[in-house]
């Protein structure tokens, strides 16, 4: 079977879908497209399904599909299930461009081999090369390798230098702890909240100082680089000593004898050796490492760090800081928090805008939005969610839709935060703990499954109110999910 992904209401995408569907269908082949179902849990179950039973994955890229969070879980999916059973193949169709693609599909896709197609005389061999590669490619061939590595994640990012760049408490502390050099500080939040636009921050701040700086983005580590332990700790060594230039004899100093975590420790401590000034390496969505099977003993080595300070005041461990940033809840995947960094160091939660915050970024994006009880309409509606308020001000910025149709559309299926909530959708679909807290919440009654409210409180779905209770985060989430989940 073949299950076709790509971003609705966007063009000439569906023109590609078309002809890959009919053409596929004259060959006989099975074809998945999600277009053919209604919206809600049955659907976000069915897409799962059909990927992870899916032979190949074929996913239509234009440039407006680079920054869909939909298209984003979809290869995710694809790439999970490869990992555990070898299949689905991924072929990724670059439509309208030949560069590489951009925004949060990067890291899943740049690493691919790509077919094109420009416009409609592209057609006929599109087609050919699809077909050839779905009827005859060898089963062996991998359509996983490795990914093109990045230092710093785009997608969603906001540049350090931007004037859209909204500074919150957060950053005073933050700022604060790194110019004190402290050993460990934890960056948390959920996704599209700000935690890598933050990290770039801290970076700009570390080369200011004079001190070295490193990082790591593990969401573009591919499944294979961290199958193993041995292997995935000496690629991060490998690509800290690739940024900075040091070199290291991997050969002869990296031994079997001493296992993955003291031959990185041996790493650090000569890198840290190797230079006067402090280190900083920066670690961005750490939740990829806390599903692998070799987490505990990553993070026992980050600990150690940390306790080597105490133990040698005045060795390389003193000056060096690590930044761990992540959106899951540490505990429901380390089996031992006192062998972890996540109950030491400094603790750094991001949380949504305030309604100042909301209405000084109003400002600098034009003042779009002239009236503050619109202002205040927009604050309910999604709650000062940073990547939803800045793609508000956006759309209205550039008069791509009224203030009154943003408000009437919101929560529609084609609606401008439809991938956004359909990400969500699918997200608290998945455990059944999960799912009975939103029922909970939607129809009034107090939810009672701890391990549900402490995954979605860490997912930005729900919040903690005043009177000690919890509730969904804003009246967007609130009016979707509503409709989606019976």
């Amino acid at each position: 079977m073949v299950v076709i992904l790509y971003k609705r209401n966007a063009s000439p995408d569906d023109h590609v879908l078309d002809l890959l569907e009919s053409s596929l269908k004259e060959k006989g082949v099975k074809v998945f497209i999600d277009r053919h179902l209604k919206i809600g849990m049955e659907w976000a179950q069915k897409i799962e399904e059909s990927i992870r039973a899916a032979d190949w994955v074929i996913a239509i890229l234009s440039d407006a599909a680079s920054g869909s969070e939909m298209l984003e879980y979809e290869l995710e999916t694809a790439a999970d299930e490869f990992r555990k059973r070898g299949t689905p193949k991924v072929i990724p169709i670059r439509v309208g461009d030949l560069k590489p693609i951009d925004g949060p599909l990067a890291s899943l896709v740049n690493g691919l081999q790509f077919a094109f197609w420009n416009d409609t005389n592209d057609d006929e061999r599109l087609v050919g090369e699809v077909i050839d590669v779905v009827l005859n490619q060898p089963e062996e061939t991998d359509p996983h390798p490795t990914r093109v590595e990045r230092i710093e994640a785009t997608g969603g990012a906001v540049p350090a230098t931007s004037k859209y760049y909204t500074i919150r408490d957060s950053d005073a502390e933050f700022e604060d702890a790194i110019r004190a050099n402290e050993s460990v500080i934890l960056v948390k939040g959920p996704r599209q909240i700000g935690k890598t636009s933050l990290l770039g921050r801290g970076v700009s701040l570390v080369n200011q100082l004079g001190w070295r700086c490193v990082s790591t983005d593990f969401q573009v580590l591919s499944s294979f680089q961290l199958l193993h332990e041995d292997h995935a700790m000496r690629v991060f060594a490998a690509m800290l000593a690739r940024q900075t230039g040091f070199y290291y004899d991997f050969e002869h100093e990296w031994l079997d004898v001493f296992g993955p975590s003291i031959n990185l420790d041996n790493f650090m401590r000569a890198f840290l050796e190797d230079r006067d000034e402090p280190l900083v390496w920066f670690m961005d969505e750490a939740d990829r490492i806390f599903v692998t099977p070799f987490s505990n003993d990553f993070f026992g080595v980050v600990r150690s760090w940390h306790n080597a300070r105490a133990r040698d005041p005045k060795g390389p461990w003193s000056r060096f800081t690590v930044v761990i940033a992540y959106a899951t809840e540490a505990r429901l995947f380390i089996r031992d928090l006192n062998q972890s960094p996540f109950n030491v160091g400094r603790h750094i939660g991001l949380q949504n805008f305030r309604i100042d915050q909301a209405a000084d970024l109003n400002e600098r994006y034009g003042k779009p939005i002239e009236r503050r009880s619109d202002l205040e309409a927009l604050q309910f509606l999604i709650s000062g969610q940073p990547f939803l308020t800045r793609r508000s001000l956006e759309l209205l910025a550039t008069k791509k839709m009224s203030f009154s149709t943003l408000m009437d559309v919101a929560d529609r299926d084609d609606g401008p935060f439809a991938d956004h909530l359909r990400r969500i959708l699918i997200s608290v679909s998945h455990n059944p703990a999960v799912l009975s807290v939103v029922r909970s919440s939607l129809s009034m009654k107090t939810p009672t499954n701890a391990d549900g409210i402490e995954r979605l409180l860490a997912a930005g779905v729900l919040r903690e109110t005043s009177y000690g209770g919890v509730d969904l985060v804003c009246d967007l989430y609130t009016r979707y999910l509503a409709r989606h989940i019976p």
